[in-house]
């Protein structure tokens, strides 16, 4: 007995022996190229056949929910994790709110505000080592110093 994938195979070929033509027609194909015999090359080569269900027995049922509830408890415990740690974010952001707003209630209003148009590089430019925006040009001769008199 041949398995399903072979016996479409099997029909598709006899498919594109005897009824595509082989020569694509204008405008009517819905594939590369207009050639709707290539749509069925895809379909044979891409479409994988029904599979069946799997069945366990008892004892490989008990197997898979044990590793299933596993799974599930370690997903809870990730997220439980994360949660814990944005919550602390949180906090520490919270706290040095109040302290920039004790410090400084116009630095603190400052911050709070949201500008609509502003533009990441110009406005939001990120806290790193990066290059400045005034480049050394180094095909300028260097200035001499002054000579001491």
């Amino acid at each position: 007995m041949s398995s399903p994938f072979a016996r479409t195979a099997l029909k598709a070929a006899n498919l594109m022996r005897a009824g595509a033509p082989s020569t694509p027609k204008k405008g009517g194909g819905t594939s590369l190229n207009g050639e709707p015999r290539n749509d069925l090359i895809k379909k044979v080569l891409f479409d994988a056949p029904p599979r069946p269900p799997v069945r366990f027995s008892s004892e490989d049922m008990t197997r898979h929910e044990t590793i299933e509830r596993a799974w599930k408890l370690v997903r809870q415990q990730q997220k439980q994790a994360q949660e814990e740690g944005l919550a602390k974010k949180f906090e520490m952001m919270r706290k040095a709110n109040a302290e920039l707003e004790a410090t400084s209630s116009q630095l603190f209003k400052h911050s709070q505000t949201k500008e609509r148009h502003a533009v990441f590089p110009r406005q939001l430019r990120t806290l790193t080592d990066t290059p400045p925006k005034q480049v050394w040009n180094y095909r300028e001769p260097a200035a001499t110093p002054a000579p001491k008199a």
